[in-house]
């Protein structure tokens, strides 16, 4: 997996530190100490401001992911002649992308911001140098392949460290060719290796699997059910208000314990599966075992990507919650499962 410096999203995120204040008691990497010092006088900056107030309203996601289709600086050309992710101008179509790019070009230009980072290269060359070396194995694109069915992108991870992420571990932005993770500060220390491989695998899988639900536009609700048995519970429950978002978010962390096992790492693929039970995705379980017998048939080979066979998925799931009801029934119900009469056989090589 690529770490790259974005000078798009590097000028995003050095106009957002240059309109902010530093949050209160919380240490800063280096990097955001320094580049709030040297931009301290254009707080009041007509560019900075407009961005600030853009980032109120949409915050980094919807920023980040329309900066990543504008040209380079210091032009910042927002015609997008290789095209948009559909994604993008569906769910993001608040943004205004003609007036982003023209903010973007005025802090460039006005507070130099191409001469800062050459200032700054020698902090960030080190930035790249641990970021890479901690992802130097993470064989985030074989994985995607193998367990989606294709990948059509590269990935691309896009450090953020002139900026103070204040809790957020960073956002997952893409255009036609690249999915980026763009991960700010956090504190004035590296995120840990396992959090890195986590979060960058998480945000890669958005885009493609956004593509494949499209072709199965359906599934999602016919996996509704699950919740009757497993009702999201938590900030998650909160943050993903409806059954779609909650079923997209618990299929890409279950392909994520699915690809720490693939990594070789199964003690953190349980520790990071049951850390997603404590924060209220109850369903991953059943997921997670609904999904092994298709994953390890892929794994040898005779079965295909999870894009040609997710219509299966109900039925999957189904059998799991069944297996579950079998070895641990109700007291006074019946033993068995909720499939129903009319659900075909599991097949994971349909």
């Amino acid at each position: 997996m690529e770490v790259r410096l974005d000078p798009r999203l590097l000028t995003l995120s050095a106009a957002l530190t240059a309109g902010g204040l530093p949050p209160a008691g919380q240490d800063e990497h280096p990097l955001v100490t320094d580049t709030r010092r040297r931009l301290a006088d254009h707080a009041a900056h007509p560019g900075v401001r407009r961005l600030c107030e853009a980032f109120a309203q949409h915050q980094l996601l919807g920023l980040a992911m329309h900066t990543v289709q504008l040209g380079p600086p210091p032009d910042f050309d927002d015609s997008c002649p290789d095209g948009v992710p559909p994604f993008v101008e569906v769910w993001f179509a608040a943004v205004d992308r003609t007036a982003l790019a023209e903010a973007l070009r005025s802090v460039w230009r006005d507070l130099r911001i191409g001469a800062l980072l050459e200032e700054q290269a020698p902090r960030w060359e080190e930035v790249v140098r641990e970021l890479s070396s901690r992802l130097a194995d993470a064989q985030i694109e074989p994985f995607q392949r193998l367990f989606w069915g294709r990948f059509p992108y590269e990935a691309v991870l896009v450090p953020l460290w002139n900026m103070n992420g204040a809790g957020l571990r960073g956002v997952g932005v893409a255009t036609v060719r690249e999915t980026y993770a763009v991960c700010p500060a956090q504190g004035d220390q590296p995120p840990g290796q396992v959090d890195l491989l986590v979060w960058a695998q998480h945000e890669a899988s958005h885009p493609v699997l956004d593509d494949i639900q499209g072709q199965h536009a359906q599934v999602p609700g016919e996996c509704a059910f699950v919740e009757r048995d497993c009702p999201p519970a938590g900030g998650f429950a909160r943050h993903y208000g409806d059954p779609t978002s909650r079923w997209v978010e618990t299929l890409i962390r279950t392909s994520t314990c699915f690809y720490l096992e693939y990594l070789g790492r199964p003690e953190d693929a349980e520790a990071f599966a049951a850390s997603q039970v404590e924060a209220g995705v109850t369903a991953i379980p059943v997921f997670r075992e609904a999904l092994r017998p298709w994953w390890e048939a892929r794994r040898q080979g005779t079965a295909p990507g999870l894009e040609l066979v997710l219509p299966q998925l109900p039925a999957w799931l189904r059998a799991a919650l069944a297996g579950r009801r079998e070895a641990d029934p109700a007291p006074g119900g019946p033993p068995g499962g909720s499939q129903d009469a009319g659900d075909p056989p599991p097949d994971m090589h349909a």
